[in-house]
């Protein structure tokens, strides 16, 4: 489809939810074959980054994806771009998927079932940003201790099954990888968001 002044759109994508199905799936069986692999996707805190990193986890989770698909746009410029001025903020996911797909990525918001319907896309090489919530003492090992929505990359799996994680909350960029047990990220991401995730690759 092609817009006045020179613009174009290369894809048109509506998501929807059930709530009485968010949960539904939560449990599935994981694909053993997606296991014992993790996606090389850029390492990135959005903490070191005074006067506002502390609420830039969507488009750092952005800046990840971006550079694991060789479009390297620093976190400052990412979170910028996708300030939303009526929400007051940098996590409208829409805005944040547009972005990406502006930079040439074919980018959009969908919702999974489980993480089994997640291993689909790691074994395809397509690591998911993707949002959860928790409170005080529910996530083992999480930099925050809690947070009502927060953004993070799905990387990959380890031997167990259990998600590894780029967790732009950490400290330092050196911190950023983490584990989380996959029972309790998988109710997090379902409950919070119903399993909601960014899905960034290159247009065919």
């Amino acid at each position: 489809m092609t817009l006045g002044a020179g613009l174009q759109v290369h894809l048109l994508s509506v998501n929807t939810s059930d709530t009485a199905l968010r949960l539904r799936d939560q449990g599935k069986a994981g694909q053993h074959n997606a296991w014992n692999r993790v996606l090389d996707v850029p390492r990135r805190s959005q903490m070191i980054y005074p006067g506002g990193g502390e609420v830039w986890c969507s488009p750092t989770s952005v800046s990840m994806l971006l550079g694991f698909w060789n479009r390297p746009v620093p976190v400052p410029v990412a979170a910028a771009a996708t300030f939303d001025q009526a929400y007051d903020g940098y996590g409208n996911w829409s805005f944040n998927t547009a972005y990406a797909g502006g930079q040439g990525l074919q980018a959009y918001v969908t919702r999974l079932g489980s993480l089994r319907d997640a291993e689909v896309f790691v074994q395809r090489s397509i690591p998911l940003a993707v949002s959860i919530r928790f409170q005080a003492g529910e996530l083992p090992g999480a930099p925050l201790s809690w947070s009502n929505g927060h953004l993070l990359v799905l990387a990959g799996f380890d031997a167990r099954g259990n998600p590894v994680v780029n967790d732009p909350a950490a400290p330092s960029d050196a911190t950023v990888k983490r584990t989380y047990p996959r029972a309790v990220f998988e109710r997090l991401w379902l409950n919070h968001a119903g399993g909601m995730a960014y899905v960034m690759a290159p247009r065919p």
